[in-house]
């Protein structure tokens, strides 16, 4: 093939083809059996280059992100015939199917960023502002130090470090971490087996098996012991020592020696840390109690739902605003109660198209407050509903989540203008749900006053968003009425995204 034809290839394998010259790459594809084996060599190439950049000069693999087995690399050997017609098949879809126009950038799937999993803390305080306290988040790696209490870290390779505070350690990669003062567990299932554990001195390398260690700063020295199945340790005075179930190891300057005083009772471990979140969840739930009945008494309470599963197999999501108005009660419809924030409380959860709280909500407002804990599952729809009147009459709110995690609200107010026509002030705020953070309860607010047409968003107590829309006209009127938690009641008529059920939990 000549030059002209290798750039278009190279331009097409760099993304950085234009239009014109795609429809000529995809000419030559069709019509030059040639064309089609070059693309395959180029793409080929471009495979085998990428995978050479990944590696260093000793072959293995190269981990700034430390994302790759330390032990085993298995090599996967795809026959020619089967690459050749990958590509084939890998192009015929693309030239045939390609909805997005050549040079248009293509929305890429989320990726996984990130070596482990935040999974259990008590009582933890950490240092420095990259620390990070919320089950459920996604830890890239670094460097971390934990004041007091503990933590529950799960790699991505499958191992598990519980740490107690104080501490200091450092995520290399879903293979390895650094622990430079502390006491740890670790957990590494056979899945996870080289899992690697650096102390200072020492470098353990785990062959699936549970074991403890604990880094003393003063004087300097590292001790290591097995629970059960073995463990390489490498202390850099040199040698090497593989330690079974009941034995254990430690260094301390340049001298190493077996121990066999410590125990599992030594460390911290799964069960004292179940005891430990019991407890410091009893104690938030009985704190919450005592808020949410002082809160109930706030004249400016419209209703307050506060997710309390009174009777076992009640259907009435019951207002506890005072004075008690049972004609704010919510009716439950397909929705099923559910754990809420803390084991002693429940909440409601919405999976399926018909889940939903039905409310009546009466009176004209010139200001309202909206505020819930939820858990985001899923965004599964384009409009995902928080609470909703039926309809969408002048002056009625809708707050909800968009599909790409961005809180909304909107008001709808006929269009002086336009006799007969509706205008939607909607408020967006940025992208505050995403890959990492669904599955766990947020506090959500939205605030707004008809005075001055500012809608102010709020996720876990933080303002996200101020904004006055271009359509606000002061003192229009505020208006409830029929409503639904979690779904829309009565869609306006022929709308497309009829469907807004939410897939979580709301709680209080």
């Amino acid at each position: 093939m000549n030059d002209a034809f290798e750039k278009l290839i190279e331009s097409y394998l760099t993304g950085t083809i234009s239009a014109e010259d795609f429809a000529k790459l995809e000419q030559c594809l069709r019509e030059n059996p040639e064309a089609r084996r070059a693309l395959r060599r180029g793409a080929n190439l471009d495979s085998a280059l990428r995978d050479w950049a990944s590696r260093n000069e000793t072959g293995e693999a190269w981990l700034p992100a430390k994302s790759s087995p330390p032990t085993r690399i298995v090599r996967w050997r795809v026959p020619l015939w089967l690459s050749a017609a990958a590509v084939v098949a890998f192009a015929a879809f693309f030239f045939a199917g390609r909805s997005t126009a050549p040079g248009v950038p293509v929305a890429l799937e989320q990726l996984a960023e990130g070596a482990a999993v935040l999974t259990a803390s008590v009582g933890a305080e950490w240092e420095g502002t990259g620390a990070r306290d919320r089950l459920g988040d996604t830890l890239l790696p670094g460097s971390l130090s934990l004041r007091t209490g503990w933590v529950q870290i799960e790699f991505f390779s499958g191992a598990a470090l519980i740490i107690a505070g104080p501490a200091e350690f450092e995520i290399m990669s879903p293979w390895e971490v650094t622990v430079r003062h502390g006491k740890a567990r670790v957990r590494v299932p056979p899945a996870a087996r080289g899992f690697r554990l650096m102390a200072p001195g020492m470098k353990l390398v785990d062959l699936g098996t549970e074991f403890g260690v604990h880094v003393e700063r003063d004087p300097a020295e590292v001790q290591v012991q097995v629970f059960s199945g073995e463990v390489e340790a490498y202390p850099d005075v040199g040698g090497s020592y593989l330690l079974t179930a009941g034995q254990g190891l430690a260094q301390r300057g340049t001298r190493v020696s077996h121990v066999t005083h410590l125990g599992p009772d030594d460390f911290p471990n799964a069960a004292g840390l179940r005891s430990l979140d019991r407890t410091r969840a009893q104690s938030r739930f009985a704190s919450w109690r005592m808020h949410s009945l002082q809160q109930r008494r706030d004249p400016r309470l419209l209703a307050y739902y506060a997710m309390e599963q009174i009777v076992p197999g009640e259907r009435v999501v019951r207002n506890v605003a005072e004075p008690c108005e049972p004609r704010r009660d919510g009716g439950a419809v397909g929705v099923a109660w559910a754990a809420g924030r803390w084991p002693e409380k429940s909440a409601l959860e919405f999976k399926r198209p018909g889940d939903r709280v039905r409310l009546d909500l009466d009176g004209t407002y010139s200001a309202l407050t909206l505020t819930c804990w939820v858990r985001i599952d899923g965004l599964d729809r384009k409009y995902n509903g928080l609470l909703l009147t039926d309809g969408y009459e002048t002056g009625e709110p809708h707050w909800q989540i968009y599909e790409d995690g961005r809180l909304m609200f909107s008001l709808a107010y006929n269009d002086p203008e336009n006799l007969g026509k509706r205008r939607n002030q909607i408020y967006f705020s940025p992208v505050v749900f995403n890959g990492t953070n669904t599955g766990r309860w947020h506090h959500l607010a939205v605030v707004y006053d008809n005075r001055t047409g500012t809608a102010v968003q709020y996720f876990d107590g933080i303002e996200v968003s101020r904004e006055v829309s271009p359509f606000h006209a002061p003192g229009r009127p505020l208006l409830y009425g029929p409503s639904e938690l979690g779904n829309w009641g009565l869609p306006t008529s022929g709308h497309q995204f009829p469907i807004r059920n939410l897939n979580g939990r709301l709680d209080e």
